[in-house]
């Protein structure tokens, strides 16, 4: 996919990303069934673009303008929500970042022409090994968290608690499969507007922050299995 025309010599976020969009756009036609979302806080770092359907796929861009001492922080954060992560290069990082990534992640190599930017796979993500309940939970604001608990049986906590101690309880006593699908499902549900941090009836931090670009989710079983296929394309 090639976005309009781009200088050749130093491909920029810009560049790179509009050319990811159009890709994702095209690849997730179903405006009513997938999320595409820019700039999506999880806790201590912010991934470029999140694709919310069946999974929960994060797209981290470095371009030839970028450096890669944040990297490790990035790798660390998003293997502790992320089913899938692909890290989207220009040429100049794409051997440092290669070795410098988990080998579930996949990669794209974004080229520049006077054509406009291209998008070639280098390899397909695999599913993330290593999800952490604790982070998945703080996906969820306090009140969506109860509701959950609630939902499975589980009385231990109520409003009076703090959202730190809900979070807690909710990892504690719901399985990793649980807490993704209950994530997913509350972020899709509050898709369309924007997600700007600000209290809750509860007073706590809602604690995802992302920009909506399309509310869109997928319910295409074909794709879906693709997901959980190591040879999914990235």
């Amino acid at each position: 996919m090639r976005s309009p025309k781009e200088p050749q010599s130093m491909l920029r976020d810009s560049h790179i990303r509009r050319a990811l969009l159009q890709e994702l756009k095209a690849v997730f036609p179903d405006e009513d069934n997938n999320l595409i979302l820019q700039e999506f806080s999880c806790n201590a770092a912010r991934i470029d673009v999140a694709v919310v359907n069946g999974a929960l796929h994060g797209f981290e861009i470095k371009s030839d303008c970028d450096g890669l001492d944040r990297l490790s922080t990035q790798i660390a954060e998003y293997g502790r929500i992320f089913d899938f992560v692909t890290l989207v290069v220009g040429k100049k990082l794409l051997e440092p970042g290669r070795s410098d990534i988990p080998k579930w992640w996949g990669i794209t190599l974004a080229t520049g022409s006077d054509s406009g930017v291209a998008l070639r796979r280098i390899r397909g993500p695999k599913e993330n090994p290593a999800r952490e309940a604790a982070a998945l939970s703080r996906l969820l604001w306090k009140d969506e968290a109860l509701r959950c608990l609630r939902r499975f049986g589980y009385r231990t906590v109520t409003s009076k608690n703090r959202a730190d101690e809900v979070w807690e309880e909710a990892s504690r006593l719901l399985d990793i499969d649980t807490l993704a699908e209950e994530a997913r499902n509350t972020i899709k549900a509050r898709g369309g507007s924007g997600f700007p941090k600000q209290p809750s009836r509860h007073g706590d931090l809602r604690s995802t922050e992302s920009i909506a670009l399309r509310s869109y989710w997928s319910s295409n079983l074909e794709w879906l299995l693709s997901q959980r296929s190591p040879n999914h394309p990235g």
